[in-house]
């Protein structure tokens, strides 16, 4: 049996290489994917395209720098900075927390959650320092 935090570590890992094929075999052909507040995409394949069209929305930078990660059973709790260029060149992490359900070694239900308008504010230059937390900025 695949072990659920080794399984959402290397997922998450791989989300540097921007590649959504890469990431399609470690999701259930009938996995959901959903940002709270966004509709829930549904099967894997539907799943990498919407990473492919974020990953083309930041063509230069997409990481996921991991602060914390948990598990119960199958479910796995990540809290992490979700790395973005910004159009000035500054690379800045919005706060994600996420949930990942796991079964027969591949990811069933990915949830995460996010302040929405953070990026936006990210993307124009607002500063933010005091809208992250202070922990995150060293990270």
């Amino acid at each position: 049996m695949t072990d659920p935090i080794q399984l959402v570590e290397t997922f998450c890992g791989l989300m540097e290489q921007r590649d959504a094929a890469a990431l399609k075999p470690y999701l259930a052909d009938d996995a959901v994917y959903q940002n709270v507040g966004m509709p829930a995409t549904v099967g894997a394949e539907a799943i990498a395209e919407n990473l492919g069209q974020q990953f083309a929305v930041f063509p230069d930078s997409y990481a996921y720098r991991m602060i914390n990660i948990a598990a119960s059973g199958n479910t796995v709790l990540t809290e992490r900075l979700d790395m973005i260029k910004t159009p000035a060149g500054e690379v800045v992490g919005v706060p994600v927390m996420g949930t990942f359900v796991v079964h027969d070694g591949k990811i069933a239900r990915w949830t995460d959650y996010w302040d929405t308008g953070l990026p936006i504010k990210m993307m124009t230059g607002e500063d933010v320092s005091g809208l992250i937390p202070s922990n995150y900025l060293s990270a």
